[in-house]
């Protein structure tokens, strides 16, 4: 499991919601539902967690992340989207302590957190910029977003975006692969997230094909 994040400051704006949304509990509800059929599948999950437990969900999930792209082996591209602005493009080799460190600080760093990201493995031989126009505004809709997995450009397609929610906090994960990489993704998510206390207890089984809406709330 990755490192917890250290240095001042890093989750202030966290700190800040601790004071906005006092309500605690030590326990995880975890809800996913399928967004894509076909040959590209695509699952949305939404995790909702105290404000005390971010800090080490986004460790649990930048590890989940970081091992995919390292498995994976293809270009990594993170969009920073801002709504009505041109997006940021920044392309990472698909090296665990490169993707890591960026997708914590994604979740967690300044007004980042607040807007949503996308990560996208980027075929051999295409460049972030062809995928994704740095001159133009960047929603990262579910409608821009998929084309750019069955179109081939990119292998796969993540985007992420923590938001205040009922416990606390919300983190929304949206994957999208052709489905034997879809299966073997969530595969991979589920061994590592099953080291999260609260985890397994909330969300026993992750299928391949799911076409249902699960809301298991459960403590510690």
């Amino acid at each position: 499991m990755a490192a917890g994040l250290r240095g001042p400051g890093r989750w202030s704006a966290l700190a800040a919601w601790r004071r906005l949304w006092p309500r605690r509990t030590s326990g995880l509800s975890v809800s996913w539902r399928r967004t894509a059929s076909g040959t590209v599948g695509g699952v949305r999950f939404e995790i909702d967690a105290p404000v005390a437990r971010a800090a080490e969900l986004a460790d649990a999930l930048a590890t989940v992340v970081a091992e995919s792209a390292a498995s994976i082996g293809l270009t990594v591209g993170w969009v920073g989207i801002v709504p009505g602005e041109e997006p940021v493009l920044v392309a990472l080799a698909p090296q665990r302590d490169l993707v890591a460190p960026r997708f914590r600080d994604a979740l967690a760093s300044g007004a980042a957190h607040r807007r949503p990201h996308l990560w996208l493995s980027l075929a051999p031989g295409t460049y972030l910029a062809s995928v994704v126009d740095p001159y133009r505004p960047f929603a990262g809709s579910d409608a821009e977003i998929l084309p750019l997995v069955r179109g081939g450009r990119c292998r796969h397609a993540l985007s992420s975006r923590l938001e205040p929610g009922p416990a606390g906090v919300r983190i929304t994960l949206e994957l999208y692969a052709s489905r034997p990489e879809l299966t073997r993704l969530l595969t991979l998510a589920r061994s590592v997230l099953g080291e999260v206390p609260g985890w397994r207890a909330a969300s026993p089984t992750v299928p391949a094909r799911p076409s249902a809406r699960v809301n298991t709330r459960l403590q510690r």
